[in-house]
Parts: C-alpha cells; sequence; structure tokens
C-alpha cells in the first residue's frame, strides 16, 4: 500500500491517512468499505457524484437503513438532486466532514466512484474565478455574430499556451479561458502554472488507495444482477414518485430517463433492463478508464481479496 512521503506533509490537513475504497460502479465497494470501516473503527465519506445527490436512494445505489445504521456515512443525499455538486463544493462539504470524523477520534475512508471528487479532494484545484452568466452570453453572442474563430484568434493573442492546447471549434473550453482572463486579468495557463506549484509542495491529505475492479465480462455481470434487483426492489415505482414531485430532471442519474420511458409505455420491461445495463456499462468503462491513470491504487478484482490486517492504517 502506498503512503505519501512524510516529507510532504507540511501542506496536509491531517497527518493520518485516509483510507480511500474506488472503482467503477457495481464493483463492490460500498460493502468493502463498511467491512472496513467496522473494522477499523472508521466512519464513510460518500466520494460519488450519484450518492451524494438527494433522493432515488435504488437508483443511485446508496447504503441501505441497515448499513447506515450499522457505520455513520457522510455526505449522502447531501446535495440537491437535479443540481450537480461540483467537485470544488463536493471538497468544502467533505473537508468538514473529515474534520468532524477525526476529531471524535474515528478515522476515515472515503468511498465512491468519481475520480475528480477525490483529486479535487487530495490535490485541489485550480481556483479560477466562477462562472459569469452575464460575460459567457455576450462571449456566445460574439461567436455567433463574428464565428468561433474569432474568440479563438484572441484567445491566442492573450494565452496562445491556452489557445495551442485548445482546439479551434471547442467553444466551452476557449469560453472559459476568455472568462477567466476577463474576470482576473490572468490567463487560465498563469492560474494552472501556480496549481501545479501548489500541487508539489504535497497534497492535502495522505491516502492509501484500494481499487475494486472485476473486469469488463464479471463488471456487467454484476451490473445485471444489482439491475433486476433494483427492479424486484421497486425501481419504477421510485422513480415514478420521484418524478410526481421533482418533475423533469436537468441533470438525470442513469436509467432515470429509460425508466420514465417504461412507465410511459415506450419501453417494455426487458428493453428497460437492457438500457439501464448498457448505459451503466458505458459509464463503468469511463470510471475504469479513469482509475487506472491514476497513481498509488493497489488493485483488487473481488473485495474478500482485500485483508484489512495487510492494510497499514
Amino acid at each position: 500500500m502506498s503512503r505519501v512521503p512524510s516529507s510532504l506533509s507540511s501542506r496536509l490537513l491531517c497527518p493520518l491517512p485516509l483510507l480511500v475504497i474506488v472503482g467503477p460502479t457495481a464493483s463492490g465497494k460500498s460493502a468493502l468499505a463498511l467491512r472496513l470501516a467496522e473494522y477499523f473503527q472508521a466512519e464513510i465519506v460518500a466520494c460519488d457524484a450519484l450518492q451524494v445527490r438527494a433522493g432515488l436512494p435504488l437508483l443511485t445505489a446508496k447504503p441501505t437503513q441497515d448499513e447506515l445504521s450499522r457505520i455513520p456515512h457522510h455526505l449522502i443525499g447531501a446535495f440537491p438532486a437535479d443540481e450537480p455538486a461540483t467537485a470544488a463544493r463536493y471538497a468544502e462539504s467533505a473537508d468538514r466532514a473529515i474534520a468532524d470524523i477525526l476529531s471524535r477520534g474515528r478515522r476515515v475512508i472515503l468511498c465512491g466512484g468519481t475520480g475528480l471528487y477525490l483529486r479535487a479532494l487530495c490535490e485541489g484545484l485550480v481556483a479560477t474565478p466562477p462562472a459569469d452568466p452575464d460575460l459567457r452570453a455576450r462571449l456566445r453572442k460574439e461567436a455567433e455574430e463574428h464565428g468561433l474563430p474569432t474568440l479563438h484568434a484572441r484567445l491566442s493573442a492573450i494565452d496562445p499556451e491556452s489557445a495551442a492546447r485548445i482546439a479551434p471549434a471547442d467553444y466551452v473550453r476557449i469560453e472559459r479561458a476568455l472568462e477567466v482572463y476577463e474576470q482576473s486579468g490572468r490567463t487560465l495557463t498563469d492560474w494552472h502554472r501556480e496549481h501545479q506549484a501548489e500541487r508539489a509542495q504535497g497534497p492535502r491529505y495522505q491516502t492509501i488507495r484500494i481499487g475494486l475492479d472485476p473486469g469488463p465480462e464479471r463488471l456487467r455481470e454484476r451490473i445485471s444482477v444489482r439491475t433486476k434487483d433494483w427492479l424486484a426492489q421497486g425501481l419504477c415505482q421510485e422513480v415514478a414518485d420521484f418524478a410526481a414531485v421533482a418533475g423533469p430532471m436537468r441533470f438525470p442519474p442513469l436509467g432515470y430517463e429509460q425508466t420514465l420511458r417504461y412507465l410511459a409505455g415506450a419501453l417494455d420491461a426487458e428493453s428497460l433492463q437492457i438500457e439501464i445495463c448498457q448505459k451503466t456499462a458505458q459509464y463503468a468503462r469511463r470510471q475504469r478508464i479513469w482509475f487506472r491513470s491514476e497513481p498509488d491504487i493497489t488493485w483488487f478484482a473481488m473485495a474478500q481479496e482485500v485483508n484489512p490486517q495487510q492494510i497499514a492504517m
């Protein structure tokens, strides 16, 4: 298990390492986190963009009431259902939860499949200014009237390094780079360079990282079994009840729109299950790619292979 060298500890928010459990959806992370939390007398902090949103406990794979009663969990359903929690907002909330847990003499386990959350929490984010709707509307109007190449040319004059990285047709990134410069008077390159210098001082937290990845074929089987279980436990009723109150969602979780189509008669039961499994498998593939590029993760195929006695907490 990897530890961060102690020479980097001056930037750490706490001297004790966080135990981090990552991997694709349906790989068994939650069950493993629960077992290790009981062993280490730890509490669990969600690191998952679906679990931190309120509502739809089945569809977002939240811990059951029995699991919540066994071990304290933090940030489960902490953010509005139809408002994605940004990585910065998540990190602020996780910082508070971690400080609270440590103040009571308990250890911390982070568990989830959102790699950007983990990176934001442990490494920090580029502290650029927040989005400005009025400025973005003006930039979009300029792009419509004068063409995107005009905005890219302006970026090239202001920040040639960013312009070289951003494709001339990538409006979203061009807009953001210009927005940051107009708000702060500093280029996006400058902001990133400053962040890299901060990262060189060391991480915000020490971590011991465990990854679960059964492999694509076994993962598809697990996704299929889990989807069948959800449907048997009342997934369709859960979505129907939620939609009756919340209405259409701007940022629906996987399976939400498919279930609404089933409820409207546009899908039969078999097609519903197939589509949810397909969408989930695609999401799991993206998670696997992300985490496989992350350093210092000790990988296991199954949760049963993880021996807590071998974890140097």
